[in-house]
């Protein structure tokens, strides 16, 4: 979903630098490192909560599971993808549905919220190579604007949900929120410039907080075709076969839906000291994409190809830690990837998934890219080319959050 275009600011420039985000700002002013203690919650009672792309994968989810808490929602979405994630909950007393892009969104929408939590923006890495200006627009700049429209109106607390692709390529060790980050696409880059804009607005009443995501997999009411996972089942269920880019030997974070829902409540309900100006990974199991294409063989019977060769290649490799939020938030993960990729298979069944436009065209999607990626390969492997990575500005040092 898109988050829409805001005011650029200058704090948004990062550009070289990383993001040293364990720190708190005492009442003195000065900045600490100690760590900090987790104290009773502070969101216990029913609160109002305004969630930005409600529609989609992992808000719909969301605002089912703020509902169920006996919070009321004001669930915003420009509904591009549809409004099926939300459809069966239209009728309910304590949800208020507004379709808008957040471009539209202004103090009488915020006002009287308790929180906001900004999941909308283009979520897809192609989307965002493919337009970088416009998703710059929709990725940043509206995130930051949403913020400061936060702040105005006395918003106490909102969370930024961005993901743990900033870390980029690592070596083989953990990803903590201190680590150097090397974002390789530019959505990572805007998910970064988001990041340092947003956190120095805090202030006494009002906490912003990032949530880096891992790679999130698992049935939703708004099922996304493009995930990871969800492509290689697919692709298993489909096609007979999985198409491993860089033999598959690329690691990164993965986290079930629901789980990814459980992090989100825990910074919602943590007390306000202990996650103010903070940065957390919400993940749970750190693979590479072979060990993935195995669980889904062994899912489905091991009558399945896995192609090591594909053309285009994820240079992407981390292991995000979750201490962090474990020690301050109480996040736990529950769902193990062969439970996550099972409950996928039923899913994705042709019988189960229907046969809506939307899932016929996005079926036809993955398979001409299938197709694609694999032609590609082999042109690539006769002409005996070698694809150059992309280069990005290295990141390093440490960034001043003004």
């Amino acid at each position: 979903m898109f988050r829409g275009a805001a005011s650029h600011d200058q704090r948004g420039t990062v550009f070289g630098l990383f993001i040293a985000t364990d720190l708190r700002l005492m009442p003195t002013g000065v900045w600490c490192s100690a760590p900090l203690r987790c104290l009773p919650q502070d969101m216990d009672r029913p609160q109002h909560i305004l969630v930005t792309g409600a529609a989609g994968y992992i808000g719909s989810a969301l605002v089912r599971a703020l509902l169920a808490r006996g919070h009321r929602v004001t669930a915003v979405d420009n509904m591009s993808f549809g409004d099926q994630g939300l459809a069966d909950l239209r009728q309910h007393n304590r949800l208020h549905i507004r379709p808008l892009d957040t471009r539209a969104l202004h103090r009488g929408h915020l006002t009287g919220m308790q929180a906001v939590v900004d999941l909308a923006g283009l979520s897809s890495e192609l989307a965002a190579e493919s337009d970088p200006i416009g998703a710059d627009a929709v990725n940043h700049r509206a995130q930051v604007r949403l913020a400061q429209l936060a702040r105005s109106c006395g918003v106490p607390r909102y969370l930024l949900i961005s993901s743990c692709s900033v870390y980029g390529h690592t070596a083989d060790v953990e990803s903590t929120e201190t680590s150097p980050v090397r974002p390789l696409t530019h959505q990572a880059q805007h998910c970064l410039m988001a990041e340092a804009a947003v956190l120095p607005l805090a202030r006494e009443g009002f906490a912003p907080l990032v949530l880096r995501l891992g790679l999130v997999h698992g049935s939703g009411s708004r099922m996304r075709l493009d995930l990871m996972v969800h492509a290689m089942v697919l692709s298993a269920i489909r096609l007979g076969r999985i198409t491993l880019d860089n033999h598959g030997v690329q690691c990164r974070g993965h986290l079930h839906l629901s789980d990814a829902v459980s992090g989100i409540l825990a910074a919602l309900h943590a007390p306000i000291p202990a996650v103010s100006r903070q940065i957390f990974n919400i993940s749970h199991h750190s693979v590479n994409a072979s060990a993935v294409a195995e669980v889904v063989r062994g899912a489905l019977g091991g009558a399945v190809l896995t192609l090591p060769e594909g053309g285009t290649p994820d240079l992407h490799h981390h292991r995000p830690s979750y201490r962090k939020a474990q020690e301050l938030l109480g996040f736990q993960p529950e769902v193990g990837l062969q439970a996550g990729v099972r409950e996928l298979i039923d899913a994705l069944d042709p019988g189960v998934l229907g046969e809506s436009a939307e899932v016929r065209t996005m079926r036809w999607i993955h398979e001409v890219l299938a197709q694609g990626r694999e032609a590609r390969a082999a042109i690539e492997r006769t002409a005996g080319f070698s694809r150059p990575a992309p280069v990005w500005p290295r990141f390093g040092g440490s960034l001043t959050l003004q």
